[in-house]
């Protein structure tokens, strides 16, 4: 099975008049496969259009975080959206291939 990756919003910042510009985000890379997981998180502040190009606030996010997850990742850039995937993997190999593990008890299991 492919490793599958999200974009996600955790959380937004925006004005609270005019049409509410969503200045920082608080975004989620994750890294699935099978039954596991891994994510890392970030943040980035975004650059605020001029008022004519301005899409409104709920115009812009509509029922989902699909052009807050785009724009996230355009104001990041292809090597740092590469560079979170990455990280991610590397956490969600972890998972599948622990080098440590925890043991109950004193005695040796």
């Amino acid at each position: 099975m492919a490793v599958k990756y999200t974009w996600s919003i955790d959380a937004h910042k925006h004005e609270t008049s005019g049409n509410k510009y969503i200045s920082n985000c608080s975004y989620k890379c994750t890294a699935s496969e099978s039954s596991y997981s891994a994510f890392v998180m970030g943040n980035v502040v975004l650059d605020r259009p001029s008022d004519s190009d301005m899409v409104d606030y709920e115009t812009f996010l509509g029922s989902d975080d699909t052009k807050l997850v785009a724009a996230v990742k355009a104001k990041l850039g292809a090597s740092v959206v590469s560079e979170n995937e990455t990280e991610a993997n590397t956490l969600l190999t972890a998972q599948k291939t622990p080098t440590h593990v925890w043991t109950s008890g004193p005695g040796a299991k």
